[in-house]
């Protein structure tokens, strides 16, 4: 009780003594200054905003209907895209053939037939019995206007077997190939037809193509043009999660980090919308994105250097009517000595070779190693000077005569040259079970599948094995381009009888013995050498 009191009596005592009175009320402080002195609230991040706004947004449509896509090509991807040469469709809904009651009735058994007739062999069969019927044979071929199969045999007969100009006799025609509409004309050479744009170059039909008489007819397209977007954006890889007609909901790949998109489609084009993350993730992204630049101004200059090869149809180096590869690479020797020279050709056992084609554009004969060293240089600017300049190779911003390489020829020798410049190239061989036969494509294309971060676009990939004559061969090819779903390398260019862009089916059909003996890389500095730079 003593000790409760004591503050009372204590306050009483204090009181009397001082005797002033109450206590003053403590001065409360102004609301200004405890405004001014509390933390203000951060101001919203418009970036941020946007993130949340896109999850939101992805919610709702991964609860909504989405397309049915094309499970059976899906199924079939890797296959069809291994052998026929085409685009890596991503299809909203599989394009649907001709139905009956739409056909002319003479037509109906031919189409009963087709479906009954075995794949691959169906297709060739369907063109004879209908060539020089145009119309019936689109219509009884064509799905919606698409070049498109789901079985692999078949699609690659498609784009074998069958030329536009099976399908149409109109003068002037339309192609959509990834989102971009073609206008081709039908012209008259050395008494062949064919189609060709507006640069004067023939147009091919490769598998996914869409063609029709008019450009109305090609509007509200199935597939949706992933390749470009990844292209454009720089993404490695996309996990589709929801599709609809106007937007696809996906996991992109950008290095490391995984991102939540939507993607918005307009036809055939695609356009990023928004990444559904957080900061640290978008910033990730965008680093990568800037990391990365080089490299895809790097692979679009490689691109057209392809291009550029493919239509000068560089010769390739054997002489003519040569029985046997055993002298291969004996021609550019003795085009290069005419060549600065200044000569407009040059003879070799009695044959005749010319320096320079119709344009004036050199024409260096080449085997697979030199159109891969070529290709690069040529991307960076380094490549011989036309007819009418100084001979000699204009310098660009790389020449690998200038690393010391001593054999530029040999697929052997510039495997071993690409093991002792690792500051270059990065180099990994294929060992044991690894080295599986083209023969066995199933498998074959199976562990490209499973290697998909292996072989990007860029690398260069040798093969070897047995050929028909009993030798052991090996060749050269360039990686241009790789499936944005599966990562799966399809796009391959090469350099047999001229250079080409083909599949591996295309390559390897012919020796399937051959399996894959190497891989090599260029290295960081080697694209940014080839990078033109922005703009």
């Amino acid at each position: 009780m003593r000790w409760a009191l004591l503050p009372t009596l204590l306050l009483s005592f204090l009181g009397l003594a001082c005797d002033r009175g109450p206590l003053p009320a403590p001065a409360l402080a102004s609301t200004a200054a405890v405004a001014a002195s509390a933390p203000a609230e951060p101001a919203p991040n418009p970036e941020d905003e946007a993130a949340n706004a896109c999850r939101r947004r992805v919610a709702e449509l991964l609860v909504s209907p989405a397309a049915p896509g094309a499970p059976a090509f899906e199924a079939a991807r890797i296959e069809i895209l291994g052998r026929a040469r085409g685009e890596p469709l991503v299809l909203v809904r599989e394009p649907a053939p001709t139905p009956e009651d739409a056909l002319d009735a003479r037509l109906v058994p031919s189409a009963r037939l087709f479906t009954q007739a075995r794949p691959g062999g169906r297709v060739a069969a369907l063109r004879k019995r209908h060539r020089g019927e145009p119309r019936a044979l689109r219509a009884l071929l064509l799905r919606e206007g698409y070049v498109y199969a789901s079985d692999p045999q078949d699609a690659l007969a498609l784009v074998t077997h069958i030329t536009l100009t099976d399908l149409f006799d109109e003068p002037r025609i339309h192609l959509l190939r990834g989102h971009e509409v073609r206008a081709l004309d039908r012209v008259e050479l050395r008494r062949e037809a064919r189609y060709q744009d507006a640069s004067g170059k023939s147009a091919e039909l490769l598998f996914g193509d869409r063609v029709a008489v008019t450009e109305d007819e090609l509007r509200a397209p199935l597939h949706r043009d992933l390749a470009a977007l990844a292209d454009e954006v720089g993404f490695e890889r996309a996990r589709l999660r929801h599709t609809t007609e106007s937007t696809i909901v996906a996991d992109l790949r950008f290095g490391e980090t995984w991102a939540a998109a939507l993607v918005r489609a307009e036809g055939a084009n695609l356009s990023l919308e928004c990444l559904a993350e957080d900061r640290p993730v978008r910033e990730a992204v965008r680093a990568f994105q800037d990391k990365t630049a080089f490299k895809r101004r790097a692979m679009q200059a490689i691109r057209q250097a392809v291009s550029r090869a493919v239509d000068e149809a560089l010769p390739f180096d054997r002489p003519d009517a040569e029985p046997d590869h055993f002298r291969d690479g004996i021609l550019r020797p003795q085009w290069m000595t005419a060549y600065l020279q200044g000569r407009q050709g040059f003879t070799f056992e009695d044959r005749p070779y010319q320096v320079f084609d119709a344009s004036g554009r050199p024409r260096p004969p080449e085997v697979c190693v030199d159109f891969v060293l070529d290709t690069y240089e040529r991307a960076a600017g380094t490549w011989y000077r036309p007819r009418g300049e100084k001979p000699g190779r204009a310098a660009g911003r790389l020449d690998f005569n200038e690393s010391g390489i001593k054999n530029r020829r040999g697929v052997v020798s510039f495997g071993e040259f690409a093991e002792s410049k690792p500051e270059l190239f990065e180099v990994r061989r294929f060992r044991g079970e690894e080295r599986i036969p083209f023969g066995e494509r199933s498998r074959f294309f199976a562990q490209l599948r499973d290697y998909a971060d292996e072989i990007r676009p860029g690398d260069v990939i040798s093969i070897q094995g047995e050929k028909r004559d009993k030798h052991i061969h090996q060749h050269a090819i360039f990686v241009e381009r790789a499936d944005p779903v599966t990562g799966f390398p399809f796009g391959l260019a090469d350099q047999m009888k001229r250079p080409r862009r083909r599949t591996w089916e295309g390559i390897m059909a012919e020796a399937p013995k051959r399996s894959l003996f190497y891989r090599a890389r260029p290295r960081d500095e080697v694209f940014a050498r080839i990078d033109p730079g922005p703009g």
